[in-house]
């Protein structure tokens, strides 16, 4: 059984739905990507998975003002109700999410709190909305070991250096009297992921984890991620639009489009033989050393916003340059094994 199975994910905000039938499996030790424009619903089925998105009647759960305390189980979430269906003002969540045996989805806010920071925990994306202004970068650290590993005065605050070191913030003593005000962009997200790895979680989602970081500091980044699987079997969940990242430190990869799978396959198979055309257009659109210096990139046409509902046809069809007649005719199966696709032309685009 794998560490996280992800089934029929679905999130809907009133009449729009961002998650649509989502599945996955990430297993123990290994990386799984999940890769897509903006607004293909990566970050959205994260958030679900980690229970912090909005449900109920309750006010919004803090996935900005104090989202790194609540992925680590400190600050509460929104009030919400044992119903999983929510109210107008939250989110409709249904479907799965099992973690080593458990659904993640049917667990009450408490048990919630207790499993994130210890078994799970998420680097969010925006560091400087994530950490709290108003608190020291060591109280924000050394809130997560208080409660999870029991640490406290003089042990909480080496073991918070130890992580920032570990991280490679410089003089880590000096930072923890800091607010986040005074860290660079960077600092502040290795600061995140300091926080998130804390306790050695045996799942961590990373939603674009390098997005405000040089090149140089990218890759320490990934190199300790890379590290944390290896050497503590933890599962990390990688959501980001960078394939260089996800062909540098990911097993397998999931293509999010419109809020479904449109093709999944272990990473080499996936860069050496892409089925759907989506994929083809990502990896066409990333700038390439071995070119000339004046071949032209081939971006991938219109928006995220010009789609056709999944029912009447493949949602990428507005899109795409190898479009069919068969490609409007109903709603398009995900098909194949360990490389699966959700295209009716997936012979002749590969």
């Amino acid at each position: 059984m794998a560490l996280l199975e992800v089934e029929d994910l679905r999130v809907a905000f009133g009449a729009a739905t961002a998650v649509d039938g989502v599945s996955f499996t990430v297993d123990q030790g290994r990386v799984v990507g999940l890769v897509g424009e903006s607004g293909c619903g990566k970050s959205v089925t994260s958030l679900a998975i980690m229970g912090l998105l909005p449900r109920g009647r309750g006010k919004p759960a803090p996935v900005q003002a104090a989202a790194a305390e609540s992925a680590a189980g400190i600050a509460p979430v929104a009030p919400q109700p044992k119903a999983r269906k929510a109210s107008r003002s939250g989110a409709d969540v249904s479907g799965r999410a099992v973690f080593d045996g458990t659904d993640l989805l049917s667990l009450p806010p408490a048990s919630m709190r207790r499993r994130r920071g210890s078994d799970l925990a998420m680097v969010f994306q925006d560091p400087l909305s994530s950490l709290n202004p108003v608190v020291t970068i060591g109280r924000q650290i050394t809130e997560v070991l208080q409660r999870h590993r029991g640490l406290k005065g003089d042990k909480a605050n080496r073991e918070a250096a130890n992580l920032l070191d570990r991280v490679g913030i410089p003089d880590p003593t000096r930072r923890l009297k800091e607010y986040p005000h005074q860290l660079s962009g960077g600092m502040r997200q290795r600061v995140l992921i300091a926080i998130a790895v804390a306790c050695a979680p045996r799942l961590l989602i990373a939603d674009e984890p390098t997005t405000a970081l040089d090149v140089t500091i990218q890759a320490q980044i990934l190199e300790l991620l890379k590290d944390l699987v290896e050497t503590e079997g933890t599962a990390l969940l990688m959501i980001t639009h960078d394939l260089g990242v996800v062909a540098g430190i990911c097993d397998e990869v999931n293509v999010l489009y419109s809020g479904r799978v449109v093709e999944s396959a272990p990473v080499r198979e996936l860069f050496a033989r892409p089925t759907h055309p989506y994929t083809v257009g990502l990896l066409g659109s990333i700038p390439r050393l071995d070119l000339g210096t004046h071949e032209p990139l081939t971006p991938i046409r219109g928006s995220i916003a010009d789609v056709i509902r999944w029912k009447d046809g493949c949602a990428f069809a507005p899109r795409c340059d190898r479009v069919a007649a068969a490609c409007v005719e109903g709603e398009p199966a995900l098909v194949g094994s360990s490389h699966v696709h959700r295209c009716v032309m997936a012979e002749e685009v590969a």
